[in-house]
């Protein structure tokens, strides 16, 4: 179970310089769990890293981190085992509900996403959303405090929360107020991780996927935050159309990997560099054509250059530097069934 893990940090993180820094909660609802499968989950986390946990087994909330377990008092977590208790009969009488509306029966997930997020200038959003059977089901908008339905039996729900002005109010204080009060709690109680700052390996190679044509590999390991921005230039343009993207993955130490390649004509004379920037540092490569040897070098600001360590080449030789436009991770579209794999996946290693 715990393989499926990396398979959804990549659902939050893009090929971005920006950092950002989220509290996110999601809570997931099972119709017909089975003899191992609980019935109701909450995972919470910061940035990528779990920090609480609920289910409807152990019916207790637990810290997960360190630093949360160290700084908060047994109170806390009495408290909001009290208040999960509470949402785990609710998410089960709207489940029921959902299901009646739809005529189904069986097996249905009904899911939760709550949070918000910090920006690199200081600004910040908040998200609140509902899934049915890992498709979008109710959207909340905390600038008009109003819900957007999806279809009939979603317009059913829209209609009934929009009657509740109270707790449309809170919804949007909670999402603008405290959610931002608590990450930015968490993120001091968890400064030496959640705050710390791993530069990239980079290692730019080359493979002849068909007779006539190369693929050029980009590829970076072991940095931390995983936002990261990576690109191929050719003749020093963008080449946005014709990149392939590989996802951010965690490397399992607490760092991140990733890559981006492109296609050439194996007989191309054109100059390529793939261009990478994390945390406003610039990674260069740097070679030339007669040489079969690249040397791997840390720009940590103007002037200032490291030697790293040398890597060996063959084919086009490239140049690496800094490229990054800010992309917040949390306002692309959520994938709910692989946000259900991993809170159940999480659940099950713990």
């Amino acid at each position: 179970m715990v393989l499926l893990l990396p398979l959804i940090t990549v659902l939050t993180v893009k090929h971005s310089d920006a950092r950002t820094h989220s509290l996110r909660y999601f809570r997931l609802g099972i119709s017909d769990p089975g003899h191992e499968m609980p019935e109701f989950i909450s995972v919470g986390y910061v940035d990528s890293y779990p920090i609480t946990t609920y289910d409807s087994v152990s019916r207790q909330k637990e810290p997960r981190a360190p630093w949360m377990a160290e700084n908060l008092a047994p109170d806390h977590w009495e408290r909001y085992t009290q208040l999960l208790r509470g949402w785990q009969q609710t998410f089960k009488a709207e489940l029921k509900q959902l299901q009646r509306h739809y005529n189904h029966s069986g097996l249905h997930t009904y899911q939760r996403m709550i949070g918000c997020e910090l920006l690199e200038d200081g600004s910040t959003t908040g998200f609140l959303q509902y899934a049915y059977d890992g498709q979008d089901f109710i959207i909340f908008n905390k600038d008009t405090l109003s819900w957007m339905a999806v279809d009939n039996v979603a317009h059913i729900t829209k209609q009934a929360w929009e009657a509740n002005w109270h707790e449309l109010q809170y919804q949007k204080n909670w999402l603008e107020q405290e959610c931002v009060a608590w990450l930015r709690r968490f993120l001091e109680y968890g400064k030496d991780t959640l705050q710390r700052t791993e530069p990239p390996l980079v290692r730019v190679y080359h493979k002849e996927t068909v007779p006539g044509i190369t693929t050029l590999y980009c590829r970076a390991h072991g940095f931390y935050p995983p936002e990261i921005s990576m690109t191929w230039m050719k003749n020093e343009e963008e080449m946005v159309q014709e990149m392939d993207y590989g996802d951010i993955l965690p490397s399992g130490d607490g760092t991140y990997q990733t890559w981006v390649s492109v296609e050439l004509d194996s007989q191309s004379s054109d100059v390529y560099s793939c261009h990478v920037k994390h945390c406003g540092v610039h990674t260069v490569l740097q070679g030339a054509r007669e040489l079969e040897t690249m040397l791997l070098v840390l720009k940590a600001g103007a002037g200032f250059i490291v030697p790293a360590i040398a890597l060996a080449g063959v084919g086009p030789h490239f140049a690496i530097t800094g490229l990054g436009t800010p992309l917040s991770p949390c306002r692309e579209h959520t994938p709910w069934m692989m946000l259900a794999m991993r809170v159940v996946c999480f659940i099950g290693d713990g």
